[in-house]
Order: structure tokens, then sequence, then C-alpha cells
């Protein structure tokens, strides 16, 4: 039994969120995750972002919406995003989408992006939901935030921005050369 504990512990660490260990960013601090919110319901499915702000998710939800984004960056972010639309698929049980996903929604509030513009979906530690709404956008890692211009696929951040989400998402938006994390692993 111990040893079998032992087996899942060292998978969990390794294995992060995605299917490799990740490179860690200076752009987002660590938030330690107590053993109370590891034992969260996991959330499977279309999700308003309401309920990720509510209880009992709002633990790691508030602490991590307290990001402090480049406020230059937003200046240019809020035009770009203009008429864009964005899915996110993210995991209640992940740690990066615990930090990511509340930093991305508190980028997007302080540049009033319009909620309705945004597909939220959780999925369970296989990457999959009940009713399959991942097919056809081949997740690996989450979070994996998509930008879409009309039905056109503009870019992706997976798992942790290269530089900061907001700049990030910014150069997805304006078009300018941008890879994400995994980009290189996946070609």
């Amino acid at each position: 039994m111990k040893k079998t504990l032992l087996v899942l512990l060292v998978s969990t660490l390794l294995y992060a969120c995605g299917n490799e260990k990740k490179q860690e960013t200076d752009s987002q601090t660590e938030t330690e995750i107590s053993s109370e919110e590891e034992d969260l319901p996991i959330l499977l499915g279309k999700q308003e972002i309401t309920t990720i702000k509510s209880a009992p998710y709002s633990s790691w939800f508030m602490e991590n919406y307290k990001y402090s984004p480049n406020q230059k960056v937003l200046g240019s972010l809020k035009q770009a995003l203009e008429g864009k639309e964005m899915t996110i698929f993210m995991g209640t049980w992940c740690e990066d989408s615990q930090r990511q996903v509340p930093a991305l929604m508190n980028i997007l509030d302080a540049i009033k992006y319009d909620n309705s513009n945004i597909t939220l979906i959780t999925m369970s530690e296989d990457k999959d939901t009940p009713e399959g709404l991942e097919e056809g956008f081949d997740i690996q890692y989450v979070p994996t935030i998509i930008l879409f211009d009309g039905e056109n696929e503009m870019g992706r951040i997976v798992e942790y921005p290269v530089e900061s989400l907001e700049a990030d998402l910014l150069k997805i938006a304006t078009g300018e050369e941008y890879k994400h994390s995994y980009s290189e692993v996946q070609e």
C-alpha cells in the first residue's frame, strides 16, 4: 500500500498537468495547494466563469486572481482582442490551471473583455469531458487557451505562457509569430 502511494505521488509530481514535466517561468508565482483544496470536486464540461470564482474553487481562484499584469501591454491588448473569441480548457484539479486561469480572468476583466466571448471547458485528468468537447482540439496539457478569429484558430497558450499571459495573448491576437511552450515538442 505504501509503495503504491509512493509511486502515485512520484508520478503526479513528474507529470504536472500534461504528459511531461513542465519548465518553470518567472511570469507567475507558485501557489501552495492545501490538502483541503486537493479534495475539491473535479468539474467536467462547459462551465460559467462564475462557477470557478465561487466556493469551493474560490480558495485558489481569488489567490491567483491577484496577478498584476503589465499595464502597457493591456492598453494594446484591449483593442487587439476586439471581435475575437476564446476557448479555455482547464482542470480544476490542475495547479497550472488554478494559477493561470484566474490570472487570465484578471487580465480580461481589466480590459473589460466581454465574457460572453469565452467558452470555459473543465476536463478530467485524462484531458477529456463526458460530452467530448475536447474532440478536434488536440488538448494534451491544461490549461490550453485558444484564441479564435471567427472559426479560425489564431494560436494558443499551452500550460503556461512563454513571456506573460498578456504579452503572449497580444502576440497571438495581432498575428505576431508565436510558439507556445510545447510547440517544439509537438512538431
